[in-house]
């Protein structure tokens, strides 16, 4: 690593750590202090319970604070280099402006996957266990058993298999009456006492009946009693809960596996789409926003924090404006949902790439 590499990293370190900070303290207060606080009221929390929920959702919240924090810095150690004449220092020297943003580059890139790390793996094993703290407070006195559960699993846009469970508790079940149909005609249909899910499987029942219903002969039935028979039934009774995980609690596996179910069951998963797609054009948001500040910053009159917070603050509207375009246009499916995720990169990318070629020949 050269010596202006380190300068600049060196630079950028102080005001990206000091905008996380600032903006992790202001969204915390913003989009969890205000509903925890009511939630802890609600049902009695103690104070270090709420305390260790705000500990958890501290990953959530700096998730979204280093995008925005990359940009301030950025704006800001961009707009004191210019100011101070730094940049028409190293130019006279023969360092171009391009030369000048690959340890940019690499920072924005490493922030990027770091973000990603956030996304993926701490923010839901945090989230997931501040929710569960959460729903034990709500759910003291409540039954945790599910009953009257209805499933339609759909093939070639026709329901071939339909479950009705009386009692879930858990991975077991009482009661269930399952109807599979061919082509709209009824196959056969299973009546089981209990059964349970297996793990990497399907589900188990016991003490039922099976009716077998031939295609070719509608008036001959097969009749079957069992004591156990497996059915490959690939529906996790996760996907059944009536508290499902959010998509913050979800990695991309999870959402996929759940985009999976919605499928299966009929229904539409463009919105689950949209998330999966957005975690990762958020993650590298910081990417873009590092070329971004740097070629705003690039201007003498822009040294003030201030004024970095202020445009900092004016380009991440815009940001989430463009991402609401993108997320209408991904959700009506006007627009492909990756491209509809990733709309607002790609207008602030194109918009950074032409202020640096624009700077870079000046």
């Amino acid at each position: 690593m050269k010596l202006i590499d380190r300068y600049i990293i060196k630079e950028l370190l102080i005001p990206l750590l000091s905008g996380i900070l600032a903006f992790t303290v202001i969204l915390l207060g913003s989009t969890v202090l205000f509903n925890l606080i009511g939630e802890a009221v609600k049902y009695n929390i103690p104070f270090n319970t709420v305390l260790f929920i705000i500990i958890l959702k501290l990953p959530f919240v700096m998730a979204i604070a280093i995008p925005m924090s990359t940009l301030f810095a950025t704006i800001t150690v961009f707009g004191r280099l210019a100011s101070d004449l730094e940049i028409l220092a190293l130019r006279s020297n023969g360092i171009s402006i391009i030369r000048l943003l690959i340890p940019v580059f690499f920072v924005g890139l490493f922030i990027s996957v770091t973000n990603l790390w956030f996304s993926e793996i701490l923010i839901p094993k945090s989230a997931s266990t501040a929710q569960k703290i959460l729903q034990n407070y709500r759910n003291t006195n409540k039954p945790t058993i599910q009953s009257n559960i209805n499933i339609t699993e759909y093939k070639d846009n026709l329901p071939y298999r339909i479950i009705n469970i009386a009692e879930k508790k858990g991975l077991t079940f009482k009661n269930i009456t399952i109807a599979e149909y061919e082509k709209g005609y009824l196959e056969r249909l299973i009546r089981s006492k209990s059964g349970k899910w297996v793990k990497h499987g399907g589900w188990v029942f016991f003490d039922g009946i099976m009716h077998i219903f031939q295609s070719s002969n509608q008036d001959k039935i097969s009749v079957i009693n069992f004591k156990k028979e497996f059915i490959n039934i690939d529906i996790n009774p996760k996907h059944l809960n009536k508290n499902k995980k959010s998509t913050e609690e979800m990695n991309q596996k999870e959402l996929k596996q759940e985009i999976q179910f919605l499928t299966k069951t009929g229904k539409d998963p463009i919105k689950l789409i949209m998330e999966l797609h957005m975690k990762n054009a958020i993650a590298f948001s910081s990417l873009i926003y590092c070329f971004l500040g740097a070629s705003m910053g690039l201007k003498p009159h822009r040294k003030s924090s201030a004024m970095g917070i202020g445009l900092s603050l004016i380009i991440i509207f815009i940001y989430i404006i463009l991402m609401a375009i993108g997320n209408g246009l991904g959700l009506s499916k006007t627009i492909s949902p990756i491209i509809a995720a990733w709309f607002p990169n790609i207008i602030i990318g194109i918009t950074s790439i032409f202020l640096v070629k624009k700077l870079a020949s000046t």
